[in-house]
């Protein structure tokens, strides 16, 4: 039998590493504002490849040296629509990338990339905090102020709601038919422990933000294991109540909003359930109106091979136009300069406004 909750905080600063068993890419930078699901860091393998014939692109004689109409450097990722290779001559043409992906380099006349990227391995945020430290090619802390336990065991989810308890702790306060309610949608609810597989298995069509008990029998662990959102067990696994320093720490946060936040072990790294309560809500500042974006707006990219990746606007597009000279309904979209190298297009749903605390590009 596991017991006693690994560590608990009931009030001040909580600073939590979020990474990777091995070497991956980090998405976020220090003193950005994380959000539950943000991704911290991943990594990924890719599966299909494929081809571009530049010279059939661009209407280029098959002696010509088509490095030279390159603009895009190998190793680098490419979005849907952004420019790769550009002829500007008397035939001006422009080749955009027709899918997403890695350009690998040049074979012949075609141009090499890979596509369809498998997640090996991701870590997110799990909780709103600040990133105060990047830890290199594995993830970062994240830190906060307010309440926090770590559990024995979770069913490998993540979710959040308003903390409640629908039992008196102080009487039995075991989980039973008279603890389902419509109250529990969307909320965390806490209880000693729960004794009943049927009344565990029907939690779930009351679409809670999260369960924690002190203690849960291991026979029920396997549909705890199922349910669509987070389920921890504080103490032990097994009949029990919470511990005091648990009841305590929950029953002064009730009505908060409480992040829980379970993972499997991974590599040499240990199972995790936590419980996070901030004592303050925090956000990012999100933004994606075209008319609040400008040349040299600061922005984070939010999705996609550069998610993560902050960087300057440095033109404003408008909807394109087809060679009947109709526009092409794409939505509107920005290019961003990532580094000297790397300037990308964008959807302008696609992007993050950052708050100016940065110099800024002079073009």
């Amino acid at each position: 039998m596991q017991t006693a909750a690994a560590k608990i905080k009931n009030s001040g600063p909580v600073r939590i590493a979020r990474k990777l068993t091995r070497n991956g890419t980090v998405m976020v930078f220090p003193g950005q504002i994380t959000d539950p699901t943000m991704p911290v860091a991943w990594r990924k393998v890719w599966r299909t490849h494929f081809s571009i014939n530049l010279c059939e692109a661009l209407e280029l004689s098959r002696n010509s040296n088509i490095r030279d109409y390159l603009l895009i450097n190998e190793g680098d990722f490419v979005s849907v629509n952004e420019p790769i290779a550009r002829r500007s001559d008397r035939k001006t043409r422009t080749l955009n990338a027709l899918y997403s992906g890695r350009f690998l380099g040049v074979c012949s006349e075609n141009l090499i990339f890979e596509a369809d990227a498998e997640d090996l391995e991701s870590v997110s945020a799990g909780f709103p905090g600040t990133v105060t430290e990047i830890i290199p090619n594995r993830g970062a802390v994240i830190e906060t102020i307010g309440s926090y336990a770590a559990g024995v065991w979770g069913n490998n989810r993540i979710g959040q709601g308003i903390l409640l308890t629908l039992n008196d702790i102080a009487k039995e306060g075991i989980f039973n038919t008279q603890s389902l309610s419509m109250a529990m949608a969307g909320s965390v609810v806490f209880a000693n422990t729960c004794l009943d597989p049927e009344v565990l298995q029907s939690t779930e069509r009351l679409s809670p933000g999260g369960l924690i008990f002190g203690s849960l029998p291991s026979a029920l662990l396997p549909i705890a294991e199922q349910l669509p959102f987070p389920v921890i067990v504080t103490d032990s696994i097994g009949t029990g109540r919470l511990s005091d320093p648990i009841y305590n720490m929950l029953g002064e946060n009730i009505i908060k909003c409480a992040y829980l936040y379970s993972a499997p072990a991974r590599g040499n790294m240990p199972p995790t359930a936590e419980i996070i309560i901030p004592q303050e809500e925090i956000s990012a500042e999100k933004n994606n109106m075209l008319a609040d974006v400008s040349v040299n707006s600061r922005v984070r990219i939010l999705d996609g091979f550069y998610a993560g990746e902050i960087g300057f606007v440095t033109e404003l597009l408008p909807q394109e136009t087809g060679g009947d000279g109709e526009t092409e309904p794409i939505g509107d979209r920005v290019r961003v300069c990532i580094d000297a190298e790397t300037i990308i297009t964008l959807p302008v749903n696609n992007i993050e406004l950052l708050q100016d605390d940065k110099p800024r590009l002079n073009r």
